[in-house]
């Protein structure tokens, strides 16, 4: 359905570009027609104006010819590894103009827009990947729910920093366990999630993996 969508997409393109080429051939010689009477230059501008439609007309053209060879390319479906996906973000990430950030990959459903990492991988993956719009994690179809949960407590996480000033953590607690009595208690949270997650060091990410030691404050 996308790539016939794609097509009907670049066939109207192409029946526009058609359009604005032909009314740059008759337009602009009639303009430097009328421009010729009323300044009595005859012939000089309407010249200059077949000329001009002339020119735009062969730009339009060539436009015309410049497809993206990605449109409506059919990719295979392929086999791919969490590390194959991580690899491509990467990469696409790397090739993002200043300012627009991994996350425009990331659909509603924290789903990782495949088609747009095509390109790279030179394929389409057969199973969907997820990915944290907060710290960027990536996950399998089966891990999905924790894309969706680190999101929502990163955000109560950091919010509860912004109003008080410290993290969410019980004192003296070797893990750095995120302290979900505090969110709900600020109403930073308004349910506690089933999995433990833990704050890391890296600006106050937080993160699933059990850390083996202490891993902030220190």
């Amino acid at each position: 359905m996308q790539s016939e969508e794609n097509r009907r997409n670049i066939r109207s393109l192409f029946s526009e570009s058609a359009i604005l080429r032909t009314a740059a051939a008759i337009n602009w010689p009639i303009i430097g027609y009328l421009l010729d009477l009323n300044l009595d230059l005859l012939p000089y501008l309407t010249v200059a104006g077949s000329v001009g439609g002339l020119a735009l007309y062969g730009l339009l053209a060539a436009r015309k010819r410049i497809v993206p060879e990605e449109a409506n390319k059919n990719w295979p479906i392929i086999e791919t590894s969490v590390d194959d996906i991580k690899k491509a973000v990467r990469i696409y990430s790397d090739q993002l103009p200043k300012g627009v950030y991994r996350t425009i990959l990331v659909k509603e459903d924290n789903r990782i827009d495949a088609e747009q990492l095509a390109p790279i991988l030179k394929g389409i993956p057969s199973q969907n990947f997820y990915m944290s719009k907060e710290t960027y994690d990536i996950f399998t179809e089966e891990e999905k729910n924790l894309a969706l949960t680190i999101d929502k407590v990163q955000k109560a996480v950091d919010l509860y920093v912004k109003e008080h000033k410290q993290y969410p953590v019980l004192p003296y607690d070797p893990l750095h366990r995120v302290n979900y009595y505090q969110l709900l208690k600020a109403h930073c949270l308004d349910t506690q999630p089933e999995i433990e997650l833990y704050i890391t060091n890296y600006d106050g990410l937080i993160t699933h993996k059990k850390p083996e030691q202490n891993s902030i404050g220190n």
